[in-house]
């Protein structure tokens, strides 16, 4: 239960409109100045009462009066976003707290405390203007009622006093009454027994074995990876495992999206084919999803996330059957693999090397999405502020026909980009082009 160390209210006083208004933005003004000036700073900022709907907020702030409901900040919040809510009466703040108290999708982050205006640095209880305020994150990525349709997993925050940002992420292998849920709204017809056998096998075997897998690979990331890309990948802090000794339960460090200054799109590109090189040369990793929902930008630069289906380049499956088949089958259904058949189908991908390792885990999936990807870079909304882009500029027509090279070289048999290290180099000479 939530308390305060004072709750001391003054009597209730009829305002105007206006003089709600004015009285709010003195306070969120007062928020700012002495509690959030740092997290402002560097953070997209809006109130609750903004008519624009974005969900791409990293703080809310809501003055005293102002529309305050866990339930409805919970869409126009980034994940990781904070709530900031302030209230004249005491008890009042005390019971909108109840509402993002580890519950809703939120937990308080700032516990309920007390501003004063006193310009003059006097304090006078019961004559000097006081409101009480209390700060919330969002830790859910899809509301607590709703089943995500973006991960297989249960995946959050968790608090951790260790970590900068006073956060980790944690990701769960899901219940099985959560697995079902999904499967009878993507499934209706389906039998309710084989349903259910099925999710229990995902639940049992196939997400402790693919969870174990991407524990594996980041260990291995931090391992090998240079020192200077290492804060680019998720770092691993605790992991739960089964009687199997399979991983159940995954606590890694949050790479939260957003930075001081946006990245250029070919600043964007460099970045993170600089990683995917190194992926591929020093770690000896294929990460094989990389949809721009699996990117995020922070303030050393481009950085990937959610490497369930990653594989190292030299490992050979085909020694054990049950693990291979389930691979064969994500990377049938996977996105990527979807977007390169069509891709071949409509013959926007004439490269021999990239018909090749269609349906197949390969490290050339990872430079055809990349390449993909970089000329698209808001399609992810999660992205848009943070990389200027202009698909009209010189910049944006250069890096396409640089992704047009590797999907439809002149030669198909032959291309002049044979690895994510060759389009560095290209990506490096459109950023000093652009910067010229």
């Amino acid at each position: 239960m939530l308390k305060f160390f004072s709750s001391s209210t003054p009597p209730r006083v009829q305002r105007s409109p206006e003089a709600r208004a004015a009285l709010a933005d003195r306070w969120v003004e007062r928020l700012l100045a002495q509690r959030l000036g740092a997290e402002s700073n560097k953070r997209q900022v809006g109130r609750t009462t903004d008519d624009l709907q974005d969900g791409m907020i990293d703080l809310r702030l809501a003055g005293p009066g102002e529309p305050h409901q866990a339930g409805d900040l919970f869409d126009r919040l980034r994940w990781g976003g904070s709530a900031a809510v302030m209230h004249t009466n005491a008890q009042k703040l005390l019971s909108i707290a109840e509402q993002y108290n580890n519950t809703n999708g939120f937990a308080i982050e700032q516990a309920p405390g007390d501003l004063w205006h006193a310009p003059l640095g006097l304090r006078i209880p019961g004559i000097t203007p006081r409101a009480w305020y209390f700060v919330a994150r969002k830790t859910d990525l899809v509301r607590p009622d709703e089943d995500s349709k973006r991960s297989t997993y249960d995946v959050t925050l968790s608090p951790d006093d260790n970590e900068p940002e006073g956060f980790c992420v944690t990701k769960r292998v899901p219940s099985v009454e959560g697995v079902l849920r999904r499967i009878n709204a993507r499934f209706p017809n389906l039998d309710s027994i084989a349903a259910k056998q099925r999710a229990r096998k995902l639940v049992g075997d196939v997400f402790p074995l693919f969870l174990t897998r991407e524990t594996k690979c980041l260990e291995l990331l931090h391992k090998r990876l240079p020192e200077h890309l290492r804060c680019r990948v998720p770092r691993p802090l605790r992991i739960g495992r089964d009687k199997r000794g399979l991983v159940t339960r995954l606590d890694m460090n949050w790479l939260r999206n957003g930075r001081s200054a946006p990245l250029t799109q070919a600043e964007f590109a460099a970045s993170a084919m600089e990683l995917l090189a190194a992926l591929h040369d020093d770690a000896k990793i294929m990460h094989l999803d990389l949809r721009l929902d699996n990117m995020v930008i922070t303030e050393d630069g481009v950085g990937f996330v959610d490497f369930g289906t990653s594989a190292q380049i030299d490992e050979d499956l085909t020694n054990r059957p049950v693990l291979n088949r389930l691979f064969m089958e994500l990377m049938q259904t996977s996105e990527v693999q979807k977007v390169l058949s069509d891709m071949l189908a409509r013959g926007e991908v004439t490269s021999a090397s990239l018909k090749d390792v269609a349906g197949k885990p390969d490290r050339g999936m990872d430079i055809f999405y990349l390449a993909v990807q970089i000329n698209h870079p808001h399609f992810n909304p999660e992205l848009a502020r943070l990389i200027t882009y202009d698909a009209m500029s010189d910049e944006a027509r250069t890096l396409h026909s640089l992704s047009a090279a590797v999907l439809r070289p002149k030669n198909p048999a032959m291309s002049q980009f044979k690895n994510a290290r060759d389009l560095l180099r290209g990506i490096q000479r459109v950023r000093r082009r652009a910067a010229a």
